[in-house]
């Protein structure tokens, strides 16, 4: 479980996340969602130590995750983020497997864990493994993050934007495949998008964020039959816009 209690985060006079609280479940997906710059990103960072609160506090399985060192807490929560962030020195293989061999995994384990999670990737592990970032394209670039966020086998993710870089079809695929593995692990996850129709296909509950503060917290339908206020109900347009503009078009083809 991941407790957030009062969470703050101060630059000089700007407040970038103000007096978050907010509770995951064992085995829940949880998206945070809101417009640029409202604080997804420095409240999920804020998590894993990346970004140090100012006041407030994380627990993470009812622990002080500063009782440890923060690289050692790193090492055991998977985190896929935006800039994806791969090593550009080395190999597609050495970047997935770079927690595992920190963590004193077998070579034959971690080779067995890179190539079990290409194959999840849809990225051959004979064609990717050994080659270099460089080489691949952003969404491939995208694909192999998630997988080293995955590859030390953690009970919780935190992600922030991990398809945003994804062509369609393959995003979409990915989206699909991802809730399956959620649940197929029990994986505990704090995920940052700004697509609101990904969140509605994908989270338990979703958190919407404005101005550094939570707004409401609910499951999709919740928001859906009754959002909070009116930048809730702005955010929720647009999915509704999109469906009603593809029955439109079905509608006049048909």
């Amino acid at each position: 479980m991941i407790v957030l209690h009062e969470l703050v985060k101060r630059y000089g006079e700007t407040m970038a996340v103000d007096g978050i609280s907010l509770e995951v479940a064992r085995g829940e997906c949880v998206f945070l969602v809101g417009g640029s710059g409202c604080g997804k990103t420095t409240t999920l960072k804020m998590v894993n130590r990346l970004i140090e609160p100012t006041s407030g506090r994380v627990q993470i399985d009812g622990e002080d995750p500063r009782a440890l060192p923060g690289h050692e807490l790193r090492r055991r929560i998977g985190y896929g983020f935006q800039q994806v962030g791969l090593f550009p020195h080395l190999s597609v293989g050495r970047n997935i497997g770079v927690t595992p061999e920190l963590l004193g995994w077998a070579p034959d384990r971690i080779r067995a864990r890179v190539d079990e999670l290409l194959q999840r990737m849809e990225l051959e592990p004979g064609t990717y493994r050994d080659r270099l970032p460089e080489e691949l394209s952003g969404g491939q670039q995208q694909r192999v993050g998630l997988a080293r966020a995955l590859a030390a086998q953690p009970e919780i993710l935190l992600l922030d934007e991990p398809f945003g870089a994804l062509d369609p079809l393959t995003r979409d695929r990915m989206q699909r495949d991802f809730r399956s593995l959620v649940d197929e692990l029990g994986l505990t996850v704090l995920f940052v998008s700004h697509d609101m129709v990904e969140a509605l296909l994908l989270a338990d509950r979703i958190a919407v964020m404005d101005g550094g503060r939570l707004v409401q917290v609910g499951t999709p339908a919740e928001l859906l039959a009754r959002p909070a206020d009116g930048r809730v109900a702005e955010l929720l347009d647009t999915p509704r816009r999109q469906r009603d503009a593809v029955d439109r078009l079905l509608g006049g083809g048909s």
